[in-house]
């Protein structure tokens, strides 16, 4: 499956205030998969909004073995998932012959009415791409099993309506039903939108881009500089970017925006999104900006100044103290993956295999990716070589990375991670590139990479 980076960037900002970055990581372990993207949205949004938590549930199958009574199960979390779909989750009790009925209403004491029952059997399960779940009639998810939980994906609701639900367990065999679950409440809402670049144009400007929400029919942008957050333009439905033409040199601005729309009558708007910080000053970024650099041979002073201030504002976005070696690494490469996409029309066209192509114009070829990551690595403090594949190659013409992480020298080919949609070649051993990718190169002239990939601590 090739993932719709887009789409999924959306709600990858929740993990902002743990790690300060996207996360982008729709890259995943496998390439092909029956999930749609924005239903692998939800669910790995979902499980974001009740991960760490499922420590604290108790589970009932030691204590309920030796009663007849049938147990109660209860909710833990709900949470909009998107402008029409909310989540549920609960606990799973792990007892055979019971399901659970879900119940679901618009008034908090009356007027429930079954909306989904959970079940182990009769229904088929699918595991893929991290996730246990079971499909609807229309190929959506309707549950999945998480840990000790179930997540129901309500996706039959209406925007902006709040809702409640209960969850009742139910013998098979006998039709005895336990308690009622707690009650938990929750309402569709718009997702948070998520900036992707701020750049300063060549006139001065600086152009703010995000990406779309579901849903919304415009967006509220908002700046800041000394001050307060002060509303800089509404925006119609389709705009995804706009030009801050009041911006002065020498200043740091940060922007945020967040999306609308109607009901009722009245202007419902969602969260914000992250806070995006670009700075209009002298560019002191490390890095090898001058003309012929490895960043681009071809490209112009003027072309190397744009890199530099785009590497600059990643690096004051993205990068925060006590990142280990694999976190930066991470970022450089997931930020260019979103950022970029593959320039089908061929190298010659707006510098695709620059740096230039890449976290500029936004497309790039190989050779563009790889000296991007040269780019951002060099900012951030990772030793970074830019590898040329030999004639030996399946591909001569290909180029890629080495990168050191932990005192360890690994291989990163960020253009066939992007191309591929999942962490196909990310801190892998030199062998198991070659032997993987038919790709061979002057290995005499670059530090030995290690025996085998590299495993997250």
């Amino acid at each position: 499956m090739k993932y719709s980076k887009k789409i999924y960037f959306v709600f990858c900002t929740l993990l902002l205030s743990v790690i300060g970055f996207f996360s982008f990581s729709p890259l995943t372990e496998a390439a092909s998969s029956s999930i749609t993207n924005g239903q692998l949205a939800l669910m790995e949004k979902a499980k974001t909004c009740v991960m760490g938590r499922q420590s604290s549930y108790i589970q009932y199958y030691e204590e309920t073995e030796t009663t007849e009574e049938v147990p109660s199960t209860t909710i833990v979390d709900q949470a909009s998932l998107d402008y029409q779909v909310i989540g549920l989750a609960f606990q799973n009790l792990y007892l055979a012959g019971y399901e659970y009925d879900i119940y679901r209403s618009i008034s908090e004491n009356e007027g429930y009415q079954k909306v989904c029952t959970v079940k182990e059997s009769g229904v088929t399960w699918h595991t893929e791409m991290g996730h246990t779940y079971v499909q609807d009639g229309r190929g959506r998810i309707l549950y999945e099993s998480v840990d000790d939980l179930y997540l129901f994906y309500d996706q039959n609701v209406s925007y902006y309506q709040q809702y409640y639900y209960k969850v009742q367990v139910r013998d098979c065999e006998t039709g005895q039903t336990g308690a009622y679950s707690n009650t938990a409440s929750c309402r569709s809402e718009l997702s948070a939108p998520a900036i992707i670049k701020a750049t300063q144009e060549g006139s001065g400007n600086i152009q703010v881009k995000w990406l779309k929400v579901n849903g919304a029919q415009g967006y509220v942008l908002y700046r800041k500089e000394k001050g307060g957050w002060k509303k800089l333009k509404q925006l119609s439905k389709g705009k995804t970017n706009y030009t801050d033409k009041k911006s002065k040199k020498g200043h740091v601005y940060s922007y945020r925006i967040r999306a609308y729309r109607m009901a009722n009558g009245q202007k419902t708007c969602g969260s914000y999104s992250n806070a995006y910080k670009i700075a209009l000053k002298k560019l002191k970024i490390a890095g090898n900006y001058k003309k012929g650099s490895v960043y681009g041979p071809s490209l112009s002073s003027s072309k190397l100044q744009e890199v530099r201030q785009v590497v600059q504002n990643f690096k004051l976005n993205y990068i925060k103290k006590g990142m280990s070696d694999y976190e930066k690494v991470k970022i450089a490469h997931d930020y260019i993956c979103v950022n970029c996409d593959y320039a089908y029309r061929g190298w010659q066209y707006h510098n695709a295999n620059t740096a230039w192509g890449a976290l500029v114009y936004g497309e790039a070829q190989c050779s563009g990716y790889s000296r991007a990551m040269k780019a951002l690595c060099d900012a951030i403090g990772i030793p970074c070589h830019y590898v040329h594949a030999n004639s030996k190659s399946a591909n001569p013409s290909h180029q890629w990375n080495q990168v050191k992480v932990d005192g360890k020298w690994y291989i990163v080919d960020v253009q066939c991670n992007d191309s591929s949609g999942f962490y196909a070649y990310f801190l892998v051993s030199g062998n198991h590139y070659k032997a993987t990718s038919g790709m061979q190169w002057n290995e005499s002239k670059l530090p030995k990479t290690s025996k085998s990939n590299y495993v997250p601590k």
